[in-house]
């Protein structure tokens, strides 16, 4: 009897089964460098693009929606001037189609759109954008673009001069220009059984050097060189769970967020 309990204790033990993905794990979906600068689903099925457009001409903003598998391209115009547009979010959210579905050709999405508002002043500038997500229809008979469901603060960039004579240099140990940065991040949430998926979006917005605030005059702080540091604003740096809103046809956060415009506002 020993040796078979011998045996049987040297064999290897089974790894466990991996545990299977979360029905939201293929909500946002990373879009993939695709032919001619497009953008393109992981399995070829769907591509964008937002061509470039001259500035000042007489264009307006359009979004190309491609399926490679049939050689078919739609252009559609977007709600958007030529000169705010940033360009197309490299990420797609894909509605899931419910067993109930009445037409297993049609696929919603939900396509993201980035404007842009620059500025320039004295010694420095900065960009705020903004994310809009607006659904995508494709059947048989083609792609349509539907209404807007969301526009939120997404990404800015700021710098403004803080030196103006070789004393503040000194005093700021040549550290001479004050940045504040903001981020934005959009992922599936756990399923709320509404229309149009959940999403979290979770959001940093940083700081330096560590003790510049841009509502204060900062050009006369004598920094150290632990200043020499990214700040991250506990209160701009926050998670808020979005839910669709029939009722208002647009994703509601579950609560208000703080008025960040100190980093997004150029």
């Amino acid at each position: 009897m020993l040796l078979p309990i011998l045996v049987a204790a040297t064999q290897p033990v089974a790894a466990p089964a991996p545990a299977p993905a979360p029905a939201h794990a293929n909500v946002v979906v990373d879009l993939v460098a695709g032919a001619d600068g497009r953008r393109c689903l992981p399995d070829n099925s769907l591509c964008l693009e937002v061509p470039a457009t001259e500035e000042g001409g007489a264009a307006g903003a359009s979004l190309i929606v491609a399926s490679p598998s049939s050689d078919n391209s739609d252009t559609i115009a977007l709600p958007f001037g030529a000169d705010e547009l940033a360009g197309l979010w490299p990420r797609l959210i894909v509605v899931p189609q419910g067993a109930e579905a009445e037409n297993p050709e049609r696929r919603q999405y939900l396509v993201g759109i980035v404007t842009e508002e620059r500025a320039m002043y004295s010694g420095g500038g900065g960009s705020g954008s903004r994310l809009h997500l607006l659904r995508l229809d494709r059947n048989a008979d083609g792609v349509s673009l539907g209404a807007e469901v969301l526009d939120t603060v997404w990404d800015s960039s700021l710098m403004i001069r803080a030196c103006f004579s070789e004393q503040d240099m000194k005093n700021r140990l040549e550290a001479c220009h004050d940045e504040y940065s903001f981020t934005g991040a959009l992922a599936a949430a756990a399923p709320d059984g509404g229309e149009l998926p959940a999403l979290t979006l979770q959001t940093t917005a940083t700081a330096y050097p560590h003790t510049s605030r841009r509502t204060e005059d900062n050009s006369n702080i004598k920094l150290k060189k632990s200043d020499l540091t990214h700040w991250k604003d506990p209160e701009c740096s926050y998670t808020r769970l979005l839910h669709y809103n029939p009722a208002t046809a647009r994703y509601e956060m579950d609560r208000p967020a703080p008025d960040c415009s100190v980093y997004t506002t150029p």
